[in-house]
């Protein structure tokens, strides 16, 4: 193996090991939710901005992630976020409730530059695969979550719950000593130059057309969206549901929500295999699009058969968020558009998507019963086909604009063009 080829797998070590540690620390306190409110006495408002408070980071830092990244070079970026999500991850156990939700947001904040700055650097790095690494990506994401879920109550037993969280520091440490090497390699240490206000920046010529004005670019943030509101409302109430519809015990119910998060696994890891090198993914979007409403409508109309519809709504959610990443990349022409699109998409994403849960037990509590919610979820998964269909259509987004005079030709006399080379020139 050349010199090159040992950087670009030593970069896709490091993007993986960074990956797992953008969901753990989250999904490490459910466990461990029973403990922290007795030792912290936390309401029940105080519980949900633990889980809440990093989705909206995700959203309302997405642009200064995407700014800061550009200014500092991702390289920088993603090690200064990995330190901090270390630091963040020990801090917050060290004390009472507004610590805890002071160290969620540095949490947050952490996790939203690799989530913004991730995707340029794969298209930026991994050219023609960079589909199927991003998919990988996605599928690092789902194991650092069910790595964290599945092993911080057993190291609670043992050692108490803020050694269980404090602990998953050591992974962002790894994490941070991989990516220092990889990008040393690859290239990404130095920030890239960038030229004056004038020219460069989001909206500046040299950027090309901003990805705001542009309706594929809407869909790619709207199917982040759908996917966010989708996967958290079934994350938060899928226990509830199956003890209210078929009087399961909590125990079930906590082994449905373990099943939907190791399938997902499977399913995120399926998208780089299908997706291979084709260009557009509207097919895939829509078979996606109709397992969820499967999920929804098995557990409507045969809710005993809770086993088969989260095992296909497990591989809905892997497979729906590792496509919604995917089209970040895939749409962006190179990677400062990737880079801006990156940040509308998960502002426009984590934003809307964050209502999710809110939306599903409102429905609850106002109709006493699962019928209107899991309805209303159905009808959100046509929605994501429906979106899905357009973001993953074969077009790209933010390619650089040709400046006025630079490499235009008059037109040809009467029509008569020579299409040799794909250029117009004149017959004399």
């Amino acid at each position: 193996m050349d010199g090159g080829r040992r950087g670009s797998a030593l970069l896709l070590a490091a993007v993986l090991l960074v990956a797992v540690n953008l969901r753990g620390a989250i999904a490490a306190v459910s466990p461990v939710l029973p403990e922290m409110r007795a030792d912290l006495g936390l309401s029940p408002s105080l519980v949900s901005l633990v889980t809440t408070l990093p989705v909206l980071c995700f959203a309302a830092a997405a642009p200064a992630a995407a700014w800061f990244g550009r200014r500092t070079g991702a390289g920088r970026s993603v090690l200064w976020a990995l330190l901090l999500l270390a630091v963040a991850t020990v801090v917050r156990v060290l004390g009472g409730s507004a610590v805890l939700l002071a160290g969620t947001v540095a949490i947050g904040l952490a996790m939203t530059v690799g989530n913004v700055l991730l995707p340029p650097v794969v298209k930026g790095h991994f050219g023609v695969d960079a589909g199927r690494v991003t998919g990988l990506y996605t599928a690092a994401l789902a194991a650092g979550a069910a790595l964290t879920a599945a092993l911080t109550a057993p190291i609670a037993e043992l050692w108490g719950w803020r050694v269980a969280l404090a602990c998953w520091s050591v992974l962002a440490l790894v994490a941070a000593v991989l990516w220092q090497v990889a990008v040393g390699r690859a290239g990404l240490a130095r920030p890239a130059r960038v030229a004056p206000a004038s020219t460069v920046g989001d909206d500046g010529p040299a950027a090309g057309p901003s990805v705001w004005r542009h309706p594929v670019a809407w869909a790619v943030g709207l199917l982040l969206a759908l996917q966010t509101m989708l996967y958290y409302a079934v994350t938060t109430w899928l226990p509830t549901v199956l003890v209210d519809q078929v009087h399961a015990s909590v125990a079930t119910g906590a082994a449905a929500a373990s099943l939907f998060q190791l399938v997902g696994i499977v399913g995120a890891l399926l998208v780089p295999a299908l997706i291979g090198r084709r260009r557009g993914q509207v097919g895939l979007g829509l078979v996606v699009g109709a397992a969820w409403v499967v999920l929804f409508a098995g557990l409507l109309g045969w809710p005993a058969g809770w086993g088969l519809w989260v095992t296909v709504g497990g591989l809905a959610q892997g497979a729906g968020v590792a496509l919604s990443f995917t089209v970040i990349v895939l749409r962006a022409h190179d990677e400062s558009a990737a880079r801006r699109l990156s940040g509308m998409a998960q502002l426009v994403g984590y934003g809307i998507g964050a209502t999710g849960p809110l939306l599903a037990g409102g429905l609850y509590g106002a109709t006493g019963g699962w019928g209107v919610p899991l309805a209303t979820l159905a009808g959100i998964s046509v929605c994501w086909a429906a979106v899905a269909a357009v973001a993953g259509r074969p077009v790209t987004i933010g390619g650089p604009p040709v400046a006025p005079g630079v490499g235009s030709r008059p037109g040809p006399p009467r029509g008569v063009a020579d299409r040799s080379g794909g250029r117009t020139r004149h017959r004399r």
